[in-house]
């Protein structure tokens, strides 16, 4: 867990060693030793975040194909937050988590103005649905670990030209060794499921309990897929209710030849998770 937050701990440790270095300034048997992680952090952070904002994407094209990913909350019980917040954002596609039944009886306006879609509900937090305006080639149930875990997997057309979903929540590594097993085994799952996809337009979203942090998150990542968060900053979507732990847990990886117009963080929706918004232009 502590993994993910490691590259904000060493922004809070090059300012601590500023200051350091500034209570010391008079001193005269310095040691040089504490110069170097002065210069040698910035670098590592570079290195880690810098593509968050600098890297290239396609900002400023004309999108032809809008996706949300929404991990709803279970316990939430505000369907009223949901209902307003798709109102105000729609899209092409919604992927929802943690999809229970009680919450699959308040989606009704969903299935509305997104004819077609897939459900499967259950009653711990690992439910799973998406909603589309664009009819389904393929949609189905993919139970990389079990049917109480389920992913689903999507094709449809976007300008004439198919496109590949995979649409997921792994289980959290915590709060034991079997969950972290679990969860890198599901990666690895979707790893192989991901490269033998024979589409040139691949799309892996949801929330992948992992940010890029942590070395276990490189078995998901597919030589194919580029992080569609690259050039728009960090886009922290968890926690909500904590903004000082929040982190990029919920993630969206597309082809590389896929152009990425926009992302950004949805509005508050009285989740834990803020909803993620990919903006793509498909040709």
């Amino acid at each position: 867990m502590l993994v993910h937050y490691s590259i904000y701990a060493l922004i809070i440790a090059f300012f601590v060693l500023l200051f350091y270095n500034f209570l010391i300034r008079k001193e005269k048997n310095k040691s040089i030793l504490f110069l170097i992680p002065l210069f040698a952090i910035p670098y590592i952070v570079y290195n880690e975040m810098g593509y968050f904002y600098f890297g290239e994407n396609a900002k400023g094209e004309e999108k032809n194909f809008k996706i949300i990913s929404i991990n709803i909350f279970s316990q939430n019980d505000e369907y009223q937050y949901l209902k307003k917040y798709i109102t105000e954002e729609t899209a092409d596609v919604i992927v929802l988590q943690e999809l229970t039944p009680s919450w699959q009886k308040n989606v009704e306006f969903i299935r509305e103005k997104y004819p077609y879609y897939k459900e499967e509900p259950r009653s711990n937090n690992f439910g799973i649905a998406v909603y589309s305006k664009i009819p389904f080639d393929t949609v189905m149930t993919k139970n990389y670990i079990d049917d109480m875990h389920p992913s689903l997997i999507g094709e449809l057309k976007v300008n004439g030209k198919s496109v590949s979903m995979l649409m997921t929540h792994p289980v959290p590594p915590l709060p034991n060794q079997a969950r972290f097993e679990r969860r890198n085994k599901q990666y690895k799952k979707m790893k192989e499921e991901i490269d033998q996809m024979s589409s040139q337009h691949i799309i892996l979203i949801g929330d992948l309990n992992s940010t890029v942090y942590s070395p276990n998150f490189k078995l998901v990542q597919s030589d194919k897929l580029k992080d569609a968060r690259t050039g728009f900053g960090l886009q922290n979507s968890w926690n909500a209710f904590i903004p000082l732990l929040r982190t990029n847990i919920d993630q969206c990886w597309v082809s590389k030849e896929m152009k990425v117009t926009n992302f950004y963080r949805g509005k508050d929706i009285q989740s834990d998770h803020f909803p993620i918004v990919v903006e793509l232009k498909i040709e």
